[in-house]
């Protein structure tokens, strides 16, 4: 399959267009193949990931987190972003990101965490704001919200960290996969009873507690790790519905740099 085609699919399914300045999706490394065979997808690269494309042999690696995503003046083996772009140059592989236009996606990460959460009558996303909400089937106490989330994105009990806003029954919850503490103003607008994203500091944590919001902080990978089961799925229909071939794995690397 055409490199030009593979990255035509992806902007179907994420359109980058709203986000070019402010974001660095698209292609990140151009190896100069013509034709991509396989790409292997996952969240961000790391050794792990690299080793495991060029074990699967996959051309491409689609992420969610670019690896260019600030400009950089040298590219040494002496830093993990220059040692990485320069292996995977060695070995051939294509990088492409889909960042910002994933998460806001008619299907992208937020919506597909709702379906996880089963939330229901979900606002569909502006794309001025990344995160927007719905509404729990049924209403829950703070304890039985916070097991629900986490069994809902499949993270280890005791894994997320909360804030008890102490509102009695939580309904109506805004989400926001990712690092989304700047959005609480947007739950507390919107009249939220509780809000999940990831990388909460502590002066928004302090914030939300004083406004009576509760949040989930289910952690950057937590919120996030769900975007290579979601963009495999996409793209193996998109690639289905067109007639081409293309095989598309999800990596099984483990990219969470924390210890549980």
């Amino acid at each position: 399959m055409k490199i030009d085609k593979v990255v035509e699919l992806i902007e179907s399914i994420a359109p980058t267009d709203h986000y070019l300045d402010i974001d660095n999706s698209g292609i990140q490394i151009q190896c100069g193949k013509k034709e991509i065979k396989k790409v292997l997808v996952c969240l961000e690269i790391n050794d792990d990931i690299i080793s495991e494309a060029k074990k699967k042999k996959a051309d491409m690696i689609i992420t969610h987190h670019p690896l260019l995503f600030y400009p950089i003046k040298q590219v040494t083996p002496d830093t993990p972003v220059g040692r990485y772009v320069i292996e995977l140059i060695k070995s051939g592989i294509t990088v492409c990101s889909s960042h910002l236009p994933f998460d806001a996606a008619d299907g992208g990460n937020n919506m597909y965490m709702a379906g996880l959460l089963g939330l229901e009558d979900v606002a569909l996303p502006d794309k001025d704001r990344i995160g927007t909400y719905g509404y729990l089937k049924k209403p829950m106490d703070f304890k039985q919200f916070k097991a629900h989330v986490e069994k809902s994105l499949d993270l280890p009990k005791n894994y997320v960290r909360c804030v008890d806003g102490g509102c009695e029954k939580i309904s109506k919850v805004a989400f926001c996969t990712g690092a989304g503490g700047d959005s609480i103003n947007d739950a507390v607008e919107w009249g939220c009873d509780a809000y999940i994203t990831g990388d909460l500091k502590l002066h928004e944590a302090q914030y939300a507690k004083a406004m009576g919001l509760t949040v989930i902080d289910a952690g950057h990978y937590g919120t996030e790790k769900i975007f290579t089961e979601n963009m495999a799925a996409q793209l193996r229909d998109a690639v289905a519905g067109g007639g081409y071939k293309l095989d598309v794995i999800e990596a099984a690397s483990n990219t969470n740099p924390y210890i549980l």
